[in-house]
């Protein structure tokens, strides 16, 4: 009996280390994310972001060789957001002249998450889903801040949320909806396949609502992102119009 006990114990360590690892990822990046502030409203503070501080988060993603990636803050009347794009190490962006630097930005392929490449490991293809769709999710002035997500990664965080939602005056949900959120869990799920990897976390888009999704990653290049599952375990309303 004790032999078996002690099998099951060394089966079961290597899980908990890896969901330690996904959590931690979460958790300091989100943390890193919300400390950062802007100057003046118009670009990121310095002192609160700088980039190879940011991209050392993602230690399990390669840039492409010969590029560099940057931030960018996209600011106009409405909004603002960061924009984190990719050139060649040779390319002086501080040179450009106003319209050429209006015209580079607007190019697609610029996005830094045309650049990157995930180890072929699970915390490698997390990494990977989080920068290409949460990447970008900081530092957001006035109307932006309603396209704002965040990954619940464990039972504190989720009964972090739901006290902020109880006491706030900015938004409101089903009473009912909220106490049965205590028992959805929050555990991120990566299963590697032949061709893909599935990745499934709960979401929460702070102005609409939380959800459980369900993400399908290609192991091989472009590394192409496909939604495949989203169910939705709480409606959140706004009390507020931008």
């Amino acid at each position: 009996m004790l032999k078996y006990k002690l099998i099951l114990i060394f089966l079961i360590i290597p899980l908990i280390s890896k969901s330690q690892d996904y959590y931690g990822f979460i958790q300091k990046i989100q943390s890193y994310q919300d400390a950062v502030r802007l100057e003046k409203m118009t670009a990121i503070d310095s002192s609160t972001f700088n980039i190879k501080t940011y991209l050392s988060f993602f230690d399990n993603i390669n840039i492409n060789d010969d590029y560099k990636i940057d931030v960018f803050f996209l600011d106009f009347f409405t909004g603002g957001y960061p924009l984190l794009y990719a050139h060649k190490e040779s390319e002086n962006i501080g040179d450009m002249d106003k319209a050429t630097l209006r015209a580079f930005l607007k190019r697609k392929d610029i996005s830094a998450k045309y650049h990157i490449s995930p180890k072929d490991s699970k915390i490698g293809f997390l990494q990977y889903l989080f920068f290409a769709t949460l990447g970008e999710n900081f530092a957001l002035k006035w109307h932006s801040n309603i396209g704002i997500k965040r990954i619940i990664y464990s039972s504190d965080n989720l009964n972090n949320e739901i006290h902020k939602l109880k006491t706030s005056d900015m938004f409101s949900t089903d009473s009912l909806e909220l106490v049965k959120l205590k028992d959805v869990s929050p555990k991120i799920k990566i299963k590697k396949q032949r061709n893909y990897y599935i990745v499934s976390w709960l979401e929460n888009r702070t102005h609409f609502g939380i959800y459980r999704c369900s993400y399908k990653v290609d192991r091989n290049k472009p590394y192409s992102i496909e939604k495949i599952k989203e169910e939705r375990v709480l409606k959140i309303d706004m009390n507020f119009i931008y």
